[in-house]
């Protein structure tokens, strides 16, 4: 079972159930191993998008995005290339929830953690019942709540946002695969 950590604005964290404040779930330097437990190292890297990729972005999610700057990890293991884990901030009701969403060389999503819940309910997302849902997953998927993915009750938005962050990891996922396939002149 996972513990919660509560911070409050002090900077003082206490591990409690949390009723106020933030709860953290998981920290950035432990989502290499959450997602991709073969993992042997996570380098820490920022993807700016060009505007053409800021527009390819917006098409595919279906919505202006203005953000142009996504963290990630790009993680390995002895085999090689494991995934990248993108860490994405994604409105919940009123408040940001940071999510780890983690895809497989190969465009499959692997998880969906979240790493922070800042919502006064609805953190029932961060159960693994409800992440397996995304596992496997594709950007040609529907991914969409309702559709192929179960919300949770009493958690809709909070399985909105959820779901918002898995497309658009595996999007920024398929744009970074993008930027590493070879040219070839016409």
């Amino acid at each position: 079972m996972k513990r919660r950590m509560t911070i409050f604005g002090t900077g003082m964290a206490i591990v409690a159930p949390a009723a106020v404040g933030a709860q953290v779930y998981l920290r950035e330097a432990d989502a290499a191993r959450a997602i991709f437990p073969e993992s042997t190292s996570a380098v820490r890297k920022v993807m700016e998008l060009t505007d053409a990729e800021l527009e390819s972005l917006s098409r595919v999610l279906g919505r202006r995005v203005e953000v142009r700057s996504y963290p990630y990890l790009e993680v390995r293991s002895e085999a090689g290339d494991a995934g990248d884990i993108f860490i994405l901030e994604v409105i919940g009701q009123s408040l940001p929830i940071t999510f780890a969403v983690g895809v497989a060389p190969d465009g499959a999503l692997k998880d969906v953690q979240v790493m922070v819940y800042r919502e006064p309910h609805g953190d029932e997302i961060e159960n693994e019942r409800f992440r397996r849902q995304f596992a496997g997953k594709r950007l040609q998927d529907p991914v969409a709540l309702g559709k192929d993915i179960d919300a949770i009750s009493g958690a809709t938005i909070s399985s909105a946002s959820a779901t918002y962050a898995a497309r658009k990891g595996l999007a920024l996922a398929d744009l970074l695969r993008k930027r590493a396939a070879p040219r070839t002149k016409p």
